[in-house]
């Protein structure tokens, strides 16, 4: 190892030289106590081997409970398809003609749905079809100040803030869970909390505003 790299790199720190994971203080009691709150405040009925609930609630701390509190009730869930009740989609082929802006274009579409080829009734040459992108456009601030979106699609797992709170540059806001991770939303600069527009439990879009900052 280079010694003049190596302490160029850790700027005074000392070199981790056993397994990183055994430098992580023990959580496990933490959460079992956490989650045994949560299943006194709902009531919920534990399995056999509480473990396997345990790391249900760890890694889904939002969608966890509620199939913990329903998994006994059918109704809660979607009814698995009947495959006798499956039917083939009516078929979307054909040329069609579209009139837009006063020019008429003529228009193929595929079995699929999807549009092969368009031209207008005075151009002779096919116009390959270019799908459209799917603007994400944020809600409108719920109040005065500056709207605060959704990096990603996901749960709201903790608002970490209140309305009028000041916060400063970098200050958590609120904790997003989406694919088994738990996202920090940072405050970009100070200000004051003006308005929220989300609470813990629920289900947010890209771009839909968490809260307002002014």
């Amino acid at each position: 190892v280079d010694q003049a790299l190596q302490a160029k790199v850790l700027e005074g720190s000392e070199p981790i030289t056993c397994r990183p994971a055994d430098n992580i203080a023990p959580e496990m009691h933490i959460l079992e106590q956490e989650f045994d709150k949560v299943v006194a405040e709902k009531d919920i009925t534990l399995a056999t081997n509480k473990i396997d609930d345990l790391l249900t609630y760890a890694l889904f701390p939002q969608v966890g409970v509620s199939f913990l509190e329903n998994r006994n009730n059918p109704d809660f869930f979607e009814p698995v398809p009947a495959s006798d009740n499956c039917e083939k989609p009516d078929s979307e082929e054909g040329t069609y003609t579209v009139s837009f802006k006063g020019t008429s274009y003529t228009v193929e579409v595929s079995a699929g749905g999807d549009v092969t080829s368009m031209k207008a009734s005075s151009d002779t040459t096919p116009v390959p079809a270019v799908p459209a992108e799917k603007e994400i456009v944020a809600d409108a601030p719920a109040s005065g100040g500056e709207a605060i979106g959704a990096p990603l699609s996901g749960n709201i797992w903790k608002v970490m803030v209140s309305p009028n709170q000041k916060v400063a540059k970098g200050d958590v806001l609120v904790i997003l869970e989406a694919m088994k991770m738990e996202t920090e939303i940072r405050a970009a600069r100070g200000g004051v909390v003006t308005g929220i527009s989300v609470k813990e439990g629920d289900s947010v879009t890209v771009g839909q505003t968490l809260l307002t900052l002014a």
